[in-house]
């Protein structure tokens, strides 16, 4: 009996032995390795151009005097992460500034009690100068270890208003119908130029590459195709004349305005030349 308890237990392990050899293992799906160097969902990104700094550093190696660092290209670039492979896209660009100018010129009330009057009154002209354009956009990811390529699409819109304005220290009147401004004489006075709204809308679609050459710091550029349509609304100038005794301030059309369409190939498309992105 004991004998054949032995020979039984042999049989079994030697069975056990064949059937982990013979019998093959069912490959279990590899869980999702993380890689510390890339975003992940929910994160945050900002970027900025990347040619300035390069710009910089090369001069800094040639001898070139006077370098500084002209950031140039005022466009900002954000990204929000919905998953490791997919993210929405914004870019937005302000480019808004005025200015003002001031002459002394002659007071013509003064000079006609007074031909040998000093006495001045200021002239001033101004102008507001506004630009914004913006896009929204999609974009999908695929990684090889620090490298992302990425491709996707976006919409976008662009603002362009310009307008300069005039006054005058010397009041235009039945006594004094043709009054001294900075500008020089004359029966007619512009006091404003609105050249008009400008605005555009398009589409595109762009593909491109990143490096990740720190944990959630990259560098990376990308190409694309866009399609703008333009159009230009009406522009005017407003003027003040007097007719006999009767001061008039009037609109005159300029231009009627036009509209244009543009289909092109970019590169850089519109995260710059070359960009700075870094993911939180």
């Amino acid at each position: 009996m004991k004998n054949t308890l032995i020979i039984l237990l042999i049989c079994l392990l030697g069975f056990s032995a064949f059937a982990q050899e013979e019998i093959p293992v069912v490959d279990q799906p590899k869980p999702y390795e993380k890689n510390d160097y890339l975003p992940e969902a929910g994160d945050f990104a900002i970027g900025l151009e990347a040619t300035p700094f390069f710009n910089y550093i090369g001069n800094m190696f040639n001898g070139t005097e006077d370098n500084s660092l002209d950031l140039g290209d005022n466009t900002l670039y954000f990204r929000y992460y919905l998953n490791k492979d997919a993210a929405v896209r914004f870019a937005f660009q302000i480019g808004s500034d005025g200015g003002s100018d001031e002459y002394y010129v002659r007071d013509d009330a003064a000079f006609f009690a007074d031909p040998l009057s000093q006495d001045k009154v200021i002239d001033k002209y101004s102008y507001t100068n506004h630009y914004y354009h913006l896009r929204l956009g999609y974009q999908m990811f695929r990684d090889y270890k620090r490298f992302r390529g990425y491709f996707g699409g976006d919409l976008g819109y662009q603002y362009y208003k310009y307008t300069d304005n005039y006054q005058f220290g010397n009041n235009m009147t039945e006594l004094n119908p043709s009054p001294t401004n900075a500008w020089g004489f004359g029966a007619t006075r512009t006091l404003e130029n609105n050249y008009g709204l400008e605005q555009g809308i398009g589409a595109g679609a762009f593909v491109g590459i990143e490096y990740y050459f720190m944990p959630k710091v990259c560098i990376g550029g990308e190409f694309g195709l866009s399609y703008y349509y333009y159009f230009e609304g009406q522009s005017y100038s407003k003027q003040e004349r007097m007719v006999i005794t009767q001061h008039i301030e009037e609109e005159i059309p300029s231009y009627p305005g036009d509209n244009s369409w543009s289909l092109q190939t970019n590169f850089p498309y519109y995260f710059g030349n070359l960009y700075f992105m870094i993911n939180f």
